[in-house]
């Protein structure tokens, strides 16, 4: 693992742990935030640089740092000290990229940031209290974290985006939803993976299949088919939430005994003042105004955490 300097910083030397360590320190808490645990870490993640991206415009970044074929970025998000990274698209990207980071981290907790399908409407951000694998193996969100995003629920409660540009149009191009975004706490959220692991990332600065955020936009709107895609789940009940990673996440998390919580925006569902014929032509026309609002409400819930000032 080696750790690579941002512009405004130097170079840290030694061994990892003592590294890491450095960073963790240097990471500190706003003058706001919560002063009576500054040692807690959290870990935001998110599966594509297109859900980073917006992540990292919000957060002061500190560091980065190269773990496992991944950029990892250090530094305070909501006045709260965290680790910010992208796992990679499917449940075995996910699986592995959070237990790397755990390993390598002191975080104290996990919080998911992305976008999803859902009975919600395109823009709104929903956060299931459970997570749900394919083979029914059920996840349940710390439960004082669910009940902060219970309390940054509903319509104007954070303000959330409306509008968009739509990434495989010209760029004067721009939709938006008719609905009042907002944030919806309950429900539960179900994670699939119909590539069965095998998503590797390009290296490119393709927004979707990238692997890691870059300065320039690239979307060809290929990489996903037509067939078997993540978000035709079957089933009596209807998830308010579907993904191809956070569940794997949820029990990785969970098999160490740390919080986490998930905020997906929906990128495909009700709402589309284009009617576009469900996934993928909604997910490519909109997730850049879901990956703005999952971080927005992120966002939100850090500071609700900083200032709630428990350490667990």
């Amino acid at each position: 693992m080696t750790v690579r300097p941002t512009p405004s910083r130097t170079r840290i030397t030694g061994r990892p742990a003592a590294a890491l360590a450095a960073l963790v320190a240097a990471a500190g808490c706003s003058s706001s935030g919560n002063q009576q645990c500054p040692e807690r870490l959290i870990a935001v993640l998110a599966a594509f640089p297109g859900e980073l991206q917006p992540l990292v415009d919000r957060m002061e970044v500190r560091e980065e740092v190269e773990l496992a074929g991944r950029t990892l970025r250090v530094g305070e998000l909501g006045g709260v000290p965290v680790v910010v990274g992208m796992t990679g698209i499917g449940l075995v990207n996910s699986e592995n990229t959070t237990s790397a980071v755990l390993d390598a981290f002191p975080a104290t907790g996990v919080v998911m940031s992305g976008v999803a399908g859902s009975f919600h409407k395109i823009g709104d951000v929903a956060v299931p209290e459970t997570w749900r694998l394919p083979d029914g193996e059920t996840f349940a969100v710390d439960a004082g974290w669910f009940e902060i995003a219970e309390r940054l629920s509903g319509p104007g409660t954070v303000p959330l985006e409306t509008c968009t540009e739509l990434p495989l149009e010209p760029r004067a191009a721009a939709v938006c939803v008719e609905h009042q975004t907002a944030i919806y706490a309950g429900g539960f959220g179900q994670s699939d993976d119909p590539f069965n692991g095998l998503f590797p990332c390009s290296p490119s600065e393709d927004e979707v299949f990238g692997c890691d955020i870059a300065t320039s936009a690239s979307v060809d709107g290929t990489g996903f088919g037509t067939e078997g895609h993540p978000h035709e789940i079957a089933g009596d009940e209807e998830p308010a939430s579907v993904d191809m990673e956070t569940a794997a996440l949820c029990r990785e998390v969970e098999e160490r005994g740390l919080p986490y919580i998930a905020f997906r925006a929906v990128s495909d569902g009700p709402g589309d003042p284009l009617n576009l014929p469900g996934f993928p032509s909604q997910f490519f026309a909109y997730y850049r105004l879901a990956a703005r609002n999952a971080a927005r409400a992120t966002t939100a819930f850090l500071e609700e955490l900083a200032e709630s000032g428990t350490c667990d």
